[in-house]
């Protein structure tokens, strides 16, 4: 996992360092700071290994080796090398793990070094030496050229993942798949919308997972850790964000949040997956629910999101599969405010 600082320059020294194109000054940064702080170096041959891919620009191999650290199900390496890398992905899994046995490095990146996991090595190795920098700027430049629509789905994954932007870490930035795709269906107005989390796989945004426990087990979509940043950014972007404060005096919006609040405060409602139309029943605002609905999602104000089904594990009960309904995070931010204050005016306190 990573996080980013800012420092303050003179404005002559970041102009000379400006000029400087051939300097990964990041790079520079966080070697200088690891030294100072006197944390233990990594693992001289993965340190050599991640070196010699970037420097001979094998990044195809060097996106492959980050999946083997990221991913949980190593049946899924393929599944995205395939959308990155059509017709190439087996050959490109083979010969990095041929490269790592010929390093004497478990080509499942199992095991671990003074400590620490090997695949957190792994990790920890593609940011200090420029990998993950080389990827978010590559990501930010294919999502540049995308159309609307794939640039509109990364923003919605962003409400998904980034609940806090100002917070300094988002811990577990991974959905279940179903909440997505229903919600980008009815932002988008289209019955399929695989094609378009399939762009965001292979512009490097997000990945396929599988996530299998004796609780659970589902797909996942998973951000990409170097894409941190990316979404942070994304979750702030109110071009996406269609309200007015008319809004604030729509009888259907206020029964839409009198509706969402009827059971575990404004926050968020869960409902049980076959009750969900039982549910609806409950709405009381003067045109039908889907209808509503339809409306604040594709105005980025409402999203839906997905419990999957549990299993009975120990003491633990099973709990059958719930949609989850709830404000977008930048719905919450600019819109509950100014109806705290729609509210208050109305008082004559």
């Amino acid at each position: 996992m990573s996080s980013t600082f800012s420092i303050r320059l003179p404005k002559e020294l970041l102009k000379r360092m400006r000029e400087r194109k051939d300097v990964n000054w990041a790079e520079i940064l966080r070697e200088a700071i690891r030294r100072t702080l006197n944390e233990p170096i990594l693992p001289i041959t993965i340190e050599n290994l991640i070196c010699s891919l970037r420097d001979s620009n094998k990044w195809e191999m060097l996106l492959c080796l980050y999946l083997k650290a990221e991913l949980l199900s190593p049946h899924y390496i393929v599944r995205n090398l395939e959308i990155l890398y059509p017709g190439m992905a087996t050959e490109i899994r083979d010969r990095l793990g041929s490269t790592l046995r010929e390093q004497g490095i478990d080509p499942n990146l199992s095991g671990n070094f003074e400590g620490k996991f090997l695949r957190d090595l792994v990790k920890e190795g593609l940011l200090m030496y420029g990998v993950y920098d080389k990827f978010e700027r590559e990501v930010r430049d294919k999502l540049n050229k995308e159309s609307w629509d794939v640039n509109k789905a990364a923003w919605l994954l962003s409400q998904y993942f980034i609940e806090d932007p100002y917070r300094e870490y988002e811990s577990a930035l991974w959905i279940e798949p179903h909440s997505f795709i229903r919600t980008l269906g009815i932002m988008l107005g289209r019955e399929n919308v695989t094609d378009i989390i399939n762009k965001l796989v292979k512009i490097g945004l997000v990945f396929w997972d599988y996530y299998s426990s004796k609780a659970y087990s589902h797909e996942m979509i998973r951000c990409a850790d170097y894409a941190r940043s990316i979404f942070i950014e994304l979750s702030t972007n109110k071009n996406y964000l269609n309200y007015s404060t008319d809004l604030l005096r729509d009888e259907n919006f206020l029964a839409f949040l009198k509706w969402l609040s009827g059971e575990y405060d404004i926050d968020f409602r869960a409902v049980i997956e076959y009750e969900e139309e039982k549910a609806k029943e409950e709405f009381k605002g003067s045109k039908p629910f889907d209808e509503i609905l339809k409306e604040l999602v594709r105005r980025g104000i409402v999203l839906i999101g997905y419990w999957p089904h549990r299993r009975r594990v120990g003491k633990r009960s099973s709990m059958p599969p719930h949609w989850v309904y709830k404000l977008t995070p930048i719905a919450k931010r600019e819109i509950l405010p100014r109806l705290l204050i729609e509210a208050l005016s109305k008082l004559h306190l």
